[in-house]
């Protein structure tokens, strides 16, 4: 029977899964299949024998096989083009030049600090909070805070000295009850600091150098302007101009060919990293025993509610009046307990995470479910959670006008 119904969101059946993607079938295609049936193996062994105790695997063995391939000729273009320009004549010199710059192109490109930072003397509130997390968990705390408008989080890489930067999307920390929020934290520095185990710091030199070697060899989209044909090159007299166009004609194919390889390689290497779901499973254990496996839960089941919140909050930008956090709060709330029930379900159907090499979320949510109910080693205070409130306000003002103002 479908559940009851809500103007704003799909009526559905729970018992038949009617109507409960109503952008499209259940079905999903071979190869989405085979990554949710392979997430759930995953979580079958982990659920059993804990994500630290994970057996060697084929998927394994080829990820570390590929990365030590791809870090390798890394490694010789620059041990080559060093070679070639000590010793080398004069062209070999040249062509030495050109390696290591290849090389050097190949490592990530310094990027520039988001535009919502909060520093230590602009929110001490929260980066104590931070610190007395990374001290619980044994590990350093981002160099930096950042807001920005996305529904997630994730770590960004800033400056020559590879500053680590948290980016907490404000649209999700400002739905999240105090404790989701620690949960939060806590789950990002705890994958961060797995980021740093030895065999997850080799896979992830090698999908950075295959992701600089699709940038390097990706052509530039076709300029306008410049379409000339050779029978009209010929015709004006530019036989050079010709030449050089139909050396382009040539080696755009052959360049995009080449940066589409580094893709496919950078796509089947994220495959085959399996140990990116184990990470993931630890930083959920690790959220429910710093807080609680309530918090981790309630946490997992916000993340749940992207794309209605994503969705509410374009909507919301365009009206002029009212605080929009607290309206896109209130919007969330609201939602009833049978479109919730949908987006677990369509996670357990679709595997909303499948292709990543993250488990889908349902799966989080079951195995945070099987975990001790403990007290929280961290907590955070009444009084503490204003004031972090209090620092952010500025963060909050400037980031609703950011949403406003998009066209």
């Amino acid at each position: 029977m479908p559940a009851a119904s809500d103007d704003r969101f799909s009526t559905w059946c729970a018992a038949c899964d009617w109507n409960v993607d109503p952008a499209g079938p259940v079905g999903m295609r071979k190869r989405e299949a085979r990554e949710l049936a392979r997430q759930e193996r995953l979580f079958g062994r982990t659920a059993v024998n804990g994500p630290d105790t994970s057996p060697p695997s084929a998927a394994m063995y080829g990820a570390l096989a590929l990365a030590t391939a791809v870090n390798l000729i890394t490694a010789a273009l620059v041990a080559t083009g060093a070679w070639l320009l000590i010793t080398g004549t004069r062209p070999q010199q040249v062509l030495g030049a050109i390696e290591l710059l290849a090389a050097l192109m190949l490592f990530p490109r310094p990027g520039k600090p988001p535009k919502h930072t909060v520093d230590r003397a602009t929110a001490p509130a929260l980066h104590a909070i931070v610190q007395r997390i990374g001290a619980e968990l044994g590990t350093r705390p981002p160099d930096l805070l950042a807001f920005d408008t996305r529904y997630g989080a994730r770590w960004v890489a800033v400056g020559l000295r590879r500053r680590r930067v948290l980016v907490l999307g404000l649209p999700l920390w400002e739905t999240l009850t105090t404790d989701q929020r620690l949960a939060l934290l806590v789950r990002e520095l705890a994958h961060a600091a797995d980021e740093g185990r030895p065999r997850a710091r080799w896979v992830r030199s090698a999908l950075d150098s295959l992701a600089g070697w699709e940038s390097l060899l990706r052509p530039d989209p076709e300029r306008p302007g410049q379409a000339l044909g050779v029978r009209h090159s010929f015709a004006d007299g530019r036989q050079s101009s010709n030449i050089a166009h139909v050396g382009e004609m040539i080696a755009r194919p052959l360049l995009g060919l080449l940066a589409q390889g580094a893709h496919l390689l950078h796509a089947q290497l994220r495959r085959l990293s399996s140990h990116i779901a184990d990470q993931t499973y630890r930083a959920d254990r690790t959220a429910a025993r710093i807080t609680t496996a309530a918090s981790a839960e309630s946490l997992l089941q916000a993340l749940l509610l992207q794309e209605p919140a994503v969705f509410a909050l374009e909507r919301l930008s365009r009206r002029g009046d009212g605080d929009l956090w607290e309206m896109l709060r209130a919007y969330l709330a609201s939602v009833p307990e049978a479109e919730r029930a949908r987006r677990l379900r369509l996670s357990e159907l679709r595997g909303d995470a499948s292709g990543s090499g993250h488990p889908p979320t349902c799966l989080r949510i079951r195995y945070v479910r099987t975990l001790p109910r403990t007290e929280p080693t961290v907590a955070v205070t009444e009084a503490e959670a204003r004031t972090v409130d209090l620092e952010l306000a500025p963060t909050r003002s400037s980031i609703a006008r950011e949403c406003r103002q998009r066209p």
